[in-house]
C-alpha cells in the first residue's frame, strides 16, 4: 500500500471514530433521561420510528449501495462521462422513489395507533416522532447520490467531519429542547430531521469542491445506467430486506405479540449492539474504497493481503467493547438506565453480542461481493436465512412461553450460521482462492474476544464494579491488557513494525 493511501487510511479511520463517539455520546447520554422522563415503553417507539424508516432502504438500496462502486470505477478509469450518467441516474431515480414512499409513510402516521400498540397517552407524540423520521429519511434519499464523493474520492475524513459537525449541532438542539419544554420522543427524531437537512448541504458542498467533473444535468438520466444498477443493486436489497428480517424487525415483532412495554424493555438491550454496528460499519467504511481501488487496478494479490489485515484489524478493534459488555454487561445498565432490570437486560445482551463477534469480524470480507459485483447468491441465501428466522420467531413466540428471550435466541442461532458458514467461503470463491482462504484470520480475531473476556473476568474477580468511574477504570485497565496480548496474536512481525513506525514515539 503506498505511503499516501496509508497515512489517509489512519485519516479516515481516525477521524470517523471520533465522529460515532460524539454520535454515540450524544444519544447514549440521553437515553437514560428519556427512560426516566417517559419510560422504557417511550423509548421503544423511538427506535421503532427508526426502523420503520428503514424499512425504505429495501427499495431504495437497489440505487443507492451501488452508485459510489460504479463512479468510483469509472472515475478511477477517467470515464467522467459514463460516471456523471450514473450519478444524475441515481439522482433523479432516488427523487421519484420519495414522491412514492411519501404515500406509505403518510399512512402510518395517521393511522399508527391502529397498525401498533400505543398506549393512548403517546399516540400523539409517536405520531409527530414518525412524521420527523420519515421526513429526514425521504430528504436524505433525495440527495443519497451526492453522499458518494466522499467515497470515490477516498475522503471519509470529510464525511466524518460533516457527521461531527451534525452531531454537536444535534445536541445543542436537544439540550435547547430539554430545558425549555417537557421532554417529548419527537424531540429525538426531530433533531436527526434537523442533522440530516446539515448533512445533505455538506454533500452538496464537498460534491461541487471534489467532483467538480460530475455535473449535475437531468439530460445525463441514461436507462441503461439505471438497468445496470438496478441488476447489481438489486441484490443488496435483497440483502437489505433480509437484514431486515433479522435484526429490525424484532423491536416490532415484539410490540406486536407482547406489547409496547416489552418491546421498549428490547429496544433498550439492541441499543448498545446497535451502536457498535454502528462502529463497526464506521470502521469498515474505511478500507472499502483501497479495497475496490485495488481490484479496479488487477491488483489481486494485494487486494487479498487488504482483506485479510482488515479482518484482523476488525477483531483487533471490535472485540473488545463486545467482550467487555459480556463481563460487564449487568454493571452497564446499572449505571446507564437504573430503573430497569439490569440483571434481564444484562441476560437478553449476550444473545445479542455472540453473533455480533462475528458479524465485525466478517464485515469486510462481505464487501468482497460488492467490490467482485457477485451478489445475487449471497442476497439469496442471506433471504433464505431471515426468512427462516422470520418464521421460528412468529412460531416460539404463538405456540410456546419463552417471550421475550425468543428473539434473541433465534437471531442468534441463524446469524452465526450464516455468518460463520457461508459468508466466508463465498467470498473466497468469488476471488478465486480455496474455500478455508479467510478462516485462519477469522479464528485469530476471534480470539480477540476471549483475551479480552478473560481480562475482564479477572478484574472484577479482584475488584467491585460500580458505578460509571469504576467501569471506565475497568475498561481502561482490561482494554490496554487485551489489545497488548492481541497485538502480539493478531499481526505478524512486518505488521506489528509497521504499526509502530506510525506511532508519535521519538527515537533516541
Amino acid at each position: 500500500m503506498a505511503k499516501a493511501t496509508k497515512k489517509q487510511l489512519a485519516i479516515n479511520m481516525v477521524a470517523n471514530i471520533v465522529a460515532f463517539c460524539v454520535q454515540f455520546g450524544v444519544n447514549f447520554f440521553l437515553t437514560p433521561y428519556i427512560v426516566k422522563q417517559l419510560g422504557s415503553e417511550a423509548y421503544g417507539f423511538v427506535t421503532l420510528s427508526f426502523n420503520i424508516a428503514g424499512f425504505a432502504s429495501i427499495i431504495t438500496t437497489a440505487f443507492d449501495s451501488m452508485v459510489a462502486r460504479f463512479v468510483l470505477m469509472e472515475d478511477t478509469k477517467g470515464n467522467n462521462d459514463v460516471a456523471t450518467k450514473y450519478f444524475n441516474s441515481a439522482l433523479i431515480a432516488d427523487t421519484v422513489l420519495a414522491i412514492i414512499l411519501s404515500i406509505p409513510f403518510g399512512l402510518v402516521v395517521f393511522f399508527a395507533s391502529d397498525l401498533l400498540s400505543i398506549p393512548v397517552r403517546l399516540i400523539a407524540d409517536v405520531q409527530l416522532a414518525f412524521a420527523f423520521a420519515f421526513l429526514g429519511t425521504l430528504i436524505n434519499l433525495v440527495f443519497a447520490s451526492f453522499g458518494c464523493v466522499y467515497y470515490v474520492k477516498n475522503r471519509l475524513d470529510l464525511e466524518a467531519r460533516r457527521n461531527i459537525e451534525g452531531n454537536i449541532i444535534r445536541a445543542i438542539a436537544l439540550i435547547a429542547l430539554f430545558v425549555l419544554l417537557p421532554a417529548k420522543i419527537y424531540f429525538i427524531t426531530g433533531t436527526v430531521l434537523i442533522v440530516t437537512i446539515y448533512n445533505c448541504a455538506a454533500n452538496l458542498h464537498y460534491k461541487r469542491k471534489l467532483m467538480p467533473e460530475i455535473k449535475i444535468n437531468a439530460q445525463s438520466f441514461s436507462f441503461q445506467s439505471i438497468k445496470k444498477l438496478l441488476s447489481s443493486g438489486i441484490w443488496n436489497s435483497v440483502n437489505s430486506l433480509s437484514t431486515t428480517l433479522l435484526n429490525t424487525l424484532d423491536v416490532l415483532i415484539t410490540n406486536l405479540f407482547l406489547g409496547a412495554a416489552t418491546s421498549g424493555i428490547y429496544a433498550l438491550v439492541k441499543t448498545v449492539p446497535n451502536f457498535l454496528n454502528q462502529l463497526i460499519a464506521i470502521l469498515v467504511k474505511v478500507f472499502v474504497p483501497n479495497i475496490n481501488i485495488l481490484y479496479a487496478q488487477g491488483k489481486k494479490d494485494e487486494l487479498l493481503k487488504e482483506v485479510l489485515f482488515s479482518v484482523r484489524v476488525m477483531g483487533f478493534l471490535a472485540t473488545i467493547p463486545i467482550g467487555f459488555l459480556m463481563v460487564f454487561g449487568d454493571g452497564f445498565f446499572e449505571a446507564w438506565v437504573p430503573t430497569q432490570d439490569n440483571k434481564l437486560l444484562q441476560s437478553l445482551s449476550l444473545l445479542t453480542l455472540f453473533p455480533l463477534i462475528a458479524s465485525s469480524i466478517i464485515s469486510v470480507i462481505v464487501n468482497v461481493y460488492i467490490t467482485t459485483n457477485k451478489l445475487r447468491v449471497p442476497a439469496l441465501v442471506l433471504l433464505g436465512v431471515g426468512i427462516i428466522n422470520l418464521a421460528l420467531v412468529v412460531t416460539l413466540l404463538t405456540f410456546t412461553d419463552l417471550g421475550v428471550w425468543t428473539v434473541p435466541i433465534v437471531g442468534m442461532t441463524t446469524q452465526l450460521l450464516y455468518y460463520v458458514g457461508f459468508q466466508p467461503i463465498y467470498a473466497a470463491r468469488c476471488l478465486n482462492l480455496p474455500w478455508h482462504t479467510f478462516y485462519k484470520a477469522i479464528a485469530l480475531s476471534s480470539a480477540c474476544t476471549i483475551t479480552m473476556v478473560a481480562a475482564c473476568l479477572l478484574y472484577r474477580s479482584v475488584f467491585e464494579v460500580h458505578g460509571w468511574i469504576q467501569l471506565i477504570i475497568a475498561g481502561m485497565v482490561c482494554s490496554v491488557i487485551a489489545l497488548a496480548i492481541n497485538f502480539f496474536v493478531i499481526f505478524n512481525r512486518s505488521e506489528r513494525a509497521s504499526v509502530l513506525a506510525k506511532l508519535p514515539i521519538r527515537k533516541k
